[in-house]
Protein backbone atom coordinates (compact mmCIF):
# COMPACT_ATOMS: atom_id res chain seq x y z
CA UNK A 1 0.00 0.00 0.00
CA UNK A 2 2.87 2.61 0.53
CA UNK A 3 4.36 1.51 -2.37
CA UNK A 4 1.43 1.73 -3.94
CA UNK A 5 0.74 5.68 -2.91
CA UNK A 6 4.17 7.51 -4.39
CA UNK A 7 2.83 5.73 -7.85
CA UNK A 8 -0.33 6.76 -7.68
CA UNK A 9 0.69 10.66 -6.61
CA UNK A 10 3.33 10.75 -9.03
CA UNK A 11 0.58 9.59 -12.02
CA UNK A 12 -1.50 12.65 -10.58
CA UNK A 13 1.57 15.14 -10.83
CA UNK A 14 1.80 13.64 -14.75
CA UNK A 15 -1.70 14.73 -15.72
CA UNK A 16 -2.11 17.66 -13.68
CA UNK A 17 1.48 18.93 -16.07
CA UNK A 18 -0.12 17.12 -19.15
CA UNK A 19 -3.51 19.24 -18.33
CA UNK A 20 -1.52 22.56 -17.84
CA UNK A 21 0.66 21.61 -21.27
CA UNK A 22 -2.29 21.50 -23.07
CA UNK A 23 -3.99 24.87 -22.03
CA UNK A 24 -4.12 27.67 -24.45
CA UNK A 25 -3.19 30.40 -21.18
CA UNK A 26 0.08 30.05 -20.22
CA UNK A 27 1.01 31.19 -17.02
CA UNK A 28 3.54 34.57 -17.12
CA UNK A 29 2.35 35.58 -20.69
CA UNK A 30 -0.46 38.24 -21.46
CA UNK A 31 -3.40 37.19 -22.74
CA UNK A 32 -6.40 38.98 -24.07
CA UNK A 33 -9.32 37.30 -23.24
CA UNK A 34 -13.20 38.10 -24.18
CA UNK A 35 -16.22 37.39 -22.17
CA UNK A 36 -19.35 36.52 -23.01
CA UNK A 37 -20.78 39.66 -22.85
CA UNK A 38 -18.00 41.15 -25.63
CA UNK A 39 -16.17 42.79 -23.57
CA UNK A 40 -12.17 42.25 -23.88
CA UNK A 41 -9.67 42.09 -20.81
CA UNK A 42 -6.02 42.08 -21.19
CA UNK A 43 -3.71 41.33 -18.67
CA UNK A 44 -0.52 38.72 -17.22
CA UNK A 45 -1.49 35.68 -16.59
CA UNK A 46 -0.93 34.90 -12.65
CA UNK A 47 -2.66 31.51 -12.50
CA UNK A 48 -4.80 29.37 -14.62
CA UNK A 49 -6.93 26.42 -13.39
CA UNK A 50 -9.94 24.47 -13.99
CA UNK A 51 -12.66 26.61 -13.26
CA UNK A 52 -10.60 30.28 -13.31
CA UNK A 53 -7.95 32.69 -14.69
CA UNK A 54 -6.27 35.27 -11.99
CA UNK A 55 -4.46 37.95 -14.25
CA UNK A 56 -3.00 41.30 -13.08
CA UNK A 57 -4.73 44.29 -14.96
CA UNK A 58 -3.61 47.77 -15.91
CA UNK A 59 -6.60 49.61 -14.37
CA UNK A 60 -8.34 47.16 -12.32
CA UNK A 61 -5.44 45.40 -10.70
CA UNK A 62 -5.89 41.58 -9.56
CA UNK A 63 -8.64 39.96 -11.00
CA UNK A 64 -10.31 36.47 -11.13
CA UNK A 65 -11.96 35.55 -14.30
CA UNK A 66 -14.56 32.40 -14.53
CA UNK A 67 -13.82 30.70 -17.43
CA UNK A 68 -16.87 29.61 -17.71
CA UNK A 69 -17.79 33.31 -18.24
CA UNK A 70 -14.79 33.25 -21.17
CA UNK A 71 -15.95 33.07 -24.61
CA UNK A 72 -14.39 30.45 -26.59
CA UNK A 73 -11.90 31.04 -29.14
CA UNK A 74 -13.36 31.23 -32.87
CA UNK A 75 -12.30 28.17 -35.01
CA UNK A 76 -9.62 28.93 -37.42
CA UNK A 77 -11.38 29.15 -41.35
CA UNK A 78 -10.94 25.91 -43.68
CA UNK A 79 -9.23 27.73 -46.39
CA UNK A 80 -11.20 26.34 -49.50
CA UNK A 81 -8.81 23.66 -52.03
CA UNK A 82 -8.77 25.30 -55.56
CA UNK A 83 -10.25 23.15 -57.77
CA UNK A 84 -7.05 23.59 -60.18
CA UNK A 85 -3.90 22.25 -60.22
CA UNK A 86 -1.44 21.56 -63.40
CA UNK A 87 2.31 21.44 -64.03
CA UNK A 88 4.36 22.14 -66.30
CA UNK A 89 8.43 21.18 -68.05
CA UNK A 90 10.74 22.46 -70.04
CA UNK A 91 13.74 20.70 -71.88
CA UNK A 92 16.22 22.44 -73.92
CA UNK A 93 19.54 21.16 -75.28
CA UNK A 94 21.79 22.67 -77.72
CA UNK A 95 25.54 23.53 -79.62
CA UNK A 96 27.61 25.08 -80.97
CA UNK A 97 30.75 26.12 -83.08
CA UNK A 98 31.68 22.83 -85.49
CA UNK A 99 27.98 22.24 -85.74
CA UNK A 100 24.98 24.01 -84.43
CA UNK A 101 22.03 22.63 -83.04
CA UNK A 102 19.16 23.88 -80.49
CA UNK A 103 16.25 21.30 -79.20
CA UNK A 104 13.44 22.55 -77.31
CA UNK A 105 9.99 21.47 -76.08
CA UNK A 106 7.66 22.91 -73.39
CA UNK A 107 4.55 21.07 -72.25
CA UNK A 108 1.42 21.29 -69.58
CA UNK A 109 -0.59 19.61 -67.84
CA UNK A 110 -3.91 21.59 -66.15
CA UNK A 111 -6.82 19.86 -64.26
CA UNK A 112 -9.74 21.30 -62.80
CA UNK A 113 -11.65 18.87 -60.93
CA UNK A 114 -14.90 19.32 -58.73
CA UNK A 115 -17.69 17.23 -57.38
CA UNK A 116 -19.80 17.49 -60.54
CA UNK A 117 -17.16 17.16 -63.26
CA UNK A 118 -13.46 16.51 -64.44
CA UNK A 119 -11.81 19.16 -67.23
CA UNK A 120 -7.87 18.03 -68.26
CA UNK A 121 -6.14 19.61 -70.75
CA UNK A 122 -2.77 19.08 -71.89
CA UNK A 123 -0.35 19.75 -74.91
CA UNK A 124 2.99 20.72 -75.60
CA UNK A 125 5.15 22.02 -78.65
CA UNK A 126 8.64 21.14 -79.79
CA UNK A 127 11.32 22.33 -81.91
CA UNK A 128 14.42 21.01 -83.51
CA UNK A 129 17.05 23.41 -85.07
CA UNK A 130 20.24 21.67 -87.23
CA UNK A 131 22.15 23.82 -88.77
CA UNK A 132 20.18 27.07 -88.49
CA UNK A 133 17.54 25.10 -90.59
CA UNK A 134 14.32 23.86 -88.92
CA UNK A 135 14.20 19.86 -88.55
CA UNK A 136 11.56 19.03 -86.89
CA UNK A 137 8.32 21.31 -85.29
CA UNK A 138 5.56 19.54 -84.28
CA UNK A 139 2.80 20.68 -81.49
CA UNK A 140 0.03 18.46 -80.26
CA UNK A 141 -3.64 19.71 -77.61
CA UNK A 142 -6.13 18.25 -75.89
CA UNK A 143 -9.02 18.82 -73.74
CA UNK A 144 -11.47 16.44 -72.19
CA UNK A 145 -14.24 17.02 -69.64
CA UNK A 146 -15.89 13.89 -67.63
CA UNK A 147 -19.23 14.07 -66.13
CA UNK A 148 -19.41 12.52 -62.57
CA UNK A 149 -22.48 10.88 -62.06
CA UNK A 150 -23.89 10.43 -58.21
CA UNK A 151 -24.94 6.97 -58.52
CA UNK A 152 -22.74 5.26 -60.98
CA UNK A 153 -18.83 5.07 -61.68
CA UNK A 154 -19.28 5.88 -64.77
CA UNK A 155 -18.21 8.55 -66.57
CA UNK A 156 -19.60 10.57 -70.03
CA UNK A 157 -17.07 12.42 -71.47
CA UNK A 158 -15.92 14.49 -74.37
CA UNK A 159 -12.87 15.45 -75.86
CA UNK A 160 -11.07 17.63 -78.32
CA UNK A 161 -7.52 17.35 -79.86
CA UNK A 162 -5.10 18.83 -82.38
CA UNK A 163 -2.01 17.87 -83.43
CA UNK A 164 0.50 19.66 -85.97
CA UNK A 165 3.23 18.06 -87.69
CA UNK A 166 5.95 20.88 -89.99
CA UNK A 167 6.74 18.03 -92.09
CA UNK A 168 4.06 15.59 -92.78
CA UNK A 169 1.25 16.13 -95.94
CA UNK A 170 -1.25 17.97 -94.46
CA UNK A 171 -1.41 20.75 -92.20
CA UNK A 172 -2.74 19.75 -89.32
CA UNK A 173 -5.76 17.11 -87.62
CA UNK A 174 -8.27 17.99 -85.77
CA UNK A 175 -10.42 15.22 -83.89
CA UNK A 176 -13.59 14.95 -81.26
CA UNK A 177 -14.83 12.20 -79.99
CA UNK A 178 -17.43 11.11 -77.30
CA UNK A 179 -17.89 8.35 -74.63
CA UNK A 180 -17.72 6.46 -71.37
CA UNK A 181 -14.84 6.71 -68.91
CA UNK A 182 -14.42 4.32 -65.84
CA UNK A 183 -12.08 4.76 -62.59
CA UNK A 184 -10.96 0.91 -62.75
CA UNK A 185 -8.50 1.19 -59.95
CA UNK A 186 -8.21 4.30 -57.53
CA UNK A 187 -5.85 3.79 -54.28
CA UNK A 188 -3.16 5.64 -53.34
CA UNK A 189 -0.26 3.77 -55.66
CA UNK A 190 -2.06 2.97 -58.56
CA UNK A 191 -5.01 4.99 -60.39
CA UNK A 192 -6.14 3.20 -63.41
CA UNK A 193 -8.94 4.77 -65.96
CA UNK A 194 -9.80 3.33 -69.02
CA UNK A 195 -12.41 5.18 -71.60
CA UNK A 196 -14.41 3.49 -75.01
CA UNK A 197 -15.52 5.83 -77.36
CA UNK A 198 -16.22 6.97 -80.79
CA UNK A 199 -15.54 10.36 -82.79
CA UNK A 200 -14.10 11.89 -86.43
CA UNK A 201 -11.01 13.16 -87.37
CA UNK A 202 -9.93 15.47 -90.10
CA UNK A 203 -7.00 15.80 -91.61
CA UNK A 204 -6.62 19.64 -92.94
CA UNK A 205 -4.49 20.89 -96.26
CA UNK A 206 -4.27 16.72 -97.06
CA UNK A 207 -2.12 16.98 -99.97
CA UNK A 208 -2.33 12.58 -100.66
CA UNK A 209 -5.23 11.87 -103.04
CA UNK A 210 -4.83 7.92 -101.57
CA UNK A 211 -5.74 8.96 -97.75
CA UNK A 212 -8.81 10.08 -96.88
CA UNK A 213 -8.67 13.43 -94.84
CA UNK A 214 -11.73 12.27 -92.89
CA UNK A 215 -12.15 9.31 -90.59
CA UNK A 216 -14.69 8.19 -88.70
CA UNK A 217 -13.45 6.02 -85.22
CA UNK A 218 -13.71 3.75 -82.35
CA UNK A 219 -11.46 5.31 -79.32
CA UNK A 220 -10.18 2.83 -76.54
CA UNK A 221 -8.08 4.50 -74.33
CA UNK A 222 -6.34 3.72 -70.90
CA UNK A 223 -4.39 5.94 -68.31
CA UNK A 224 -1.98 4.56 -65.59
CA UNK A 225 -0.75 6.46 -62.86
CA UNK A 226 1.86 4.90 -60.53
CA UNK A 227 2.73 6.63 -57.16
CA UNK A 228 6.17 4.67 -56.56
CA UNK A 229 7.19 7.02 -53.53
CA UNK A 230 6.91 10.23 -51.74
CA UNK A 231 9.15 11.92 -54.99
CA UNK A 232 8.78 9.49 -57.67
CA UNK A 233 6.08 8.43 -59.90
CA UNK A 234 5.27 7.06 -63.41
CA UNK A 235 2.33 7.69 -65.91
CA UNK A 236 1.33 6.45 -68.93
CA UNK A 237 -1.71 7.52 -70.91
CA UNK A 238 -2.83 5.71 -74.65
CA UNK A 239 -6.18 6.60 -77.19
CA UNK A 240 -5.95 4.02 -79.91
CA UNK A 241 -8.67 5.18 -82.46
CA UNK A 242 -9.45 1.97 -85.28
CA UNK A 243 -10.99 3.44 -87.92
CA UNK A 244 -14.60 2.53 -89.06
CA UNK A 245 -14.59 3.96 -92.80
CA UNK A 246 -11.58 2.33 -93.68
CA UNK A 247 -11.36 -1.13 -91.76
CA UNK A 248 -7.90 -2.51 -90.99
CA UNK A 249 -6.39 1.28 -90.65
CA UNK A 250 -6.06 2.72 -86.96
CA UNK A 251 -3.80 5.67 -85.04
CA UNK A 252 -2.64 5.70 -81.61
CA UNK A 253 -1.28 8.75 -79.65
CA UNK A 254 0.41 7.87 -76.50
CA UNK A 255 2.70 9.37 -74.25
CA UNK A 256 4.67 8.42 -70.77
CA UNK A 257 6.62 9.84 -67.81
CA UNK A 258 9.15 9.25 -65.43
CA UNK A 259 9.07 12.22 -63.14
CA UNK A 260 11.70 12.86 -59.86
CA UNK A 261 10.55 15.28 -57.26
CA UNK A 262 13.52 17.64 -56.08
CA UNK A 263 12.81 17.43 -52.49
CA UNK A 264 9.45 16.02 -50.84
CA UNK A 265 8.44 20.14 -50.29
CA UNK A 266 9.04 21.15 -53.63
CA UNK A 267 6.91 21.67 -56.05
CA UNK A 268 10.27 21.20 -58.92
CA UNK A 269 10.95 17.59 -60.60
CA UNK A 270 12.70 16.51 -62.93
CA UNK A 271 10.97 14.64 -66.30
CA UNK A 272 11.69 12.16 -68.45
CA UNK A 273 9.72 11.48 -70.91
CA UNK A 274 8.32 10.27 -74.39
CA UNK A 275 5.60 11.25 -76.91
CA UNK A 276 4.16 8.46 -79.68
CA UNK A 277 2.24 8.94 -82.75
CA UNK A 278 1.25 5.79 -84.65
CA UNK A 279 -0.90 6.12 -88.00
CA UNK A 280 -1.34 3.28 -90.51
CA UNK A 281 -1.52 5.79 -93.18
CA UNK A 282 0.21 8.53 -92.63
CA UNK A 283 0.54 8.85 -96.58
CA UNK A 284 3.07 10.97 -98.14
CA UNK A 285 5.72 7.97 -97.79
CA UNK A 286 6.18 8.79 -93.74
CA UNK A 287 6.82 6.41 -90.69
CA UNK A 288 3.75 4.95 -89.64
CA UNK A 289 5.76 5.71 -86.06
CA UNK A 290 6.67 8.72 -85.01
CA UNK A 291 7.81 9.40 -81.30
CA UNK A 292 9.99 12.45 -79.66
CA UNK A 293 12.17 11.77 -76.41
CA UNK A 294 12.62 14.50 -74.09
CA UNK A 295 14.55 15.36 -70.17
CA UNK A 296 13.43 18.72 -68.62
CA UNK A 297 12.77 20.27 -65.95
CA UNK A 298 9.11 20.97 -64.46
CA UNK A 299 6.97 22.80 -61.56
CA UNK A 300 3.45 22.10 -60.17
CA UNK A 301 1.26 24.83 -59.62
Amino acid sequence: MRRALPACLLLLALLSFAAHAQDVFQEGTTITVELMNGDKLTGLLLEADEPKLVIMHDVFGRMEIPRASIKPAAAKPVEPVSPWSGKFDLSLTGSGGNSSTQNFRAGTDITHETDEGLDTINGWYLRHEDEHETSAEKSFAQYRHEWKLTDSKYRPFVQASYERDLFVDYASREAAAVGVAYPCLVGDVHKVTSRLGAGISYKSGNDDPDVDSTNYEALVGLDWLWTISTTKSFSFGTDIYPSVNNVGQARAVSKAAYEIQVDPDSAWFIKLGIDHFYDTDPGGGDDRSDYNYYVGLGRAF
